[in-house]
């Protein structure tokens, strides 16, 4: 009995062990673990911390793991903890290493979009101008600037390093052919947004068509420049329209007629009734129309004639995260409706190259119950 218990405990101990070992602490949108995997590294860098002032990777990995940890939380007293003890970490990070990469480019982080110093980014890069969280950081600050230059010198280099995934990629790919001539687009997050800028420029592919973001959007001086360029209206910003929605609307019902879309990425952000009731879903975005598109047909043509979808059935490349499998997710509404219609025409080949996909998609994010319920509605 005591070799039995004695051996148990071994393991808890080795296993233990495994548990507590240091990683490197991705951002959220590069890599997601659960809330106690975070727990477990922000704890661990800083023991290392506590044991040497002057370990930078400890540091960057600590508040990395803080600032997953204030992302995660649901609770705004957890998150204001964890957001304080952030810009306490880029505080002191910044007196024990200020010349570091480290230092800087945590202090621009921290500091928040529009809040951030150029010159702690411009830091960053001149000690390593091929990292890829600054050449992100350098794309968004760009746009936000309308700098089309770095910009595109930006993004290019991105792309020449495989930042993005090749399923990420191709789905960009995959929008970018989808959407009107000289088109506008709507994404909401960190990853859609530079999956197509990235394409767009490493590829010199639809550069007619403009990204915006929900978030960025909402910056005066930006959304003054996108409009400008574009021919838009200025958005009068008065009390009575005082929300996010009311920007949204002034551009689906922008007077110059450009054609807008959302990706199916950013349509959890437009929950307007006024809004939702012109959204036809096409393919991999939804085209906003005050008249009835008969969607059906520009699905199929863009799922069977234009789409590429090899990396929905294959993965090409490995990469940190899962985001070339997630990325697959957002095919799944347009296939639905593809077989959903299939079965009510009797497309024999319809239903079995649609049900296949939507298997395919299923198995590898584990959400084949709710594929199959889907399939039945």
């Amino acid at each position: 009995m005591k070799k039995i218990v004695g051996s148990l405990c071994l393991l808890l101990m080795v296993s233990n062990l495994m548990a507590q070992k240091k990683e490197m602490v991705h951002s959220i949108i590069v890599e997601w673990h659960e809330v106690d995997w975070y727990k477990s590294q922000e704890k661990l860098w800083k023991a290392d911390i506590d044991k040497n002032k002057k370990d930078a990777e400890a540091w960057i990995n600590y508040y990395s793991a803080v600032r997953a940890l204030r992302n995660c939380s649901d609770d705004s007293k957890e998150r204001g903890f964890y957001n304080e003890l952030g810009h306490q970490i880029a505080k002191d990070l910044m007196k024990a290493l200020p010349e570091s990469f480290e230092a800087n480019y945590v202090m621009y982080w921290d500091s928040g979009l529009g809040n951030s110093d150029e010159k702690n980014l411009k830091k960053a890069y001149e000690l390593r101008p091929n990292d890829p969280r600054v050449l992100l950081d350098y794309l968004i600050l760009s746009e936000l600037k309308r700098d089309k230059l770095m910009f595109t010198n930006t993004a290019k280099k991105l792309f020449e390093m495989n930042r993005m995934p090749v399923g990420a990629i191709n789905w960009a790919y995959n929008v970018l052919t989808e959407v009107s001539e000289n088109g506008i687009v709507f994404t909401a997050g960190d990853n859609d947004t530079y999956a197509l800028w990235i394409t767009q420029e490493g590829m010199n592919y639809r550069k007619d068509v403009t990204v915006i973001n929900t978030s960025l959007i909402q910056m005066g001086d930006y959304r003054s420049k996108i409009f400008t360029e574009k021919g838009i209206s200025p958005f009068n910003w008065a009390p009575v329209s005082m929300s996010e929605h009311a920007i949204f609307q002034h551009i689906f019902s922008n007077s110059v007629n450009i054609p807008v879309h959302v990706s199916t990425s950013a349509s959890g952000q437009f929950n307007d009734s006024i809004i939702l009731d012109h959204l036809y879903l096409t393919g991999l975005t939804y085209i906003y129309s005050d008249k009835i598109v008969d969607n059906v047909s520009v699905l199929k043509r863009n799922f069977e004639k234009k789409f590429l979808l090899d990396h929905l059935t294959r993965t090409f490349s490995y990469s940190i995260g899962d985001l070339d499998s997630r990325i697959k997710y957002m095919y799944v509404p347009g296939l639905i409706k593809l077989y959903q219609n299939a079965k009510a025409v009797e497309d024999l080949e319809g239903i079995s190259r649609y049900k296949n996909l939507l298997e395919s998609i299923g198995a590898e994010l584990h959400i084949e119950s709710e594929i199959q319920k889907a399939m039945t509605e």
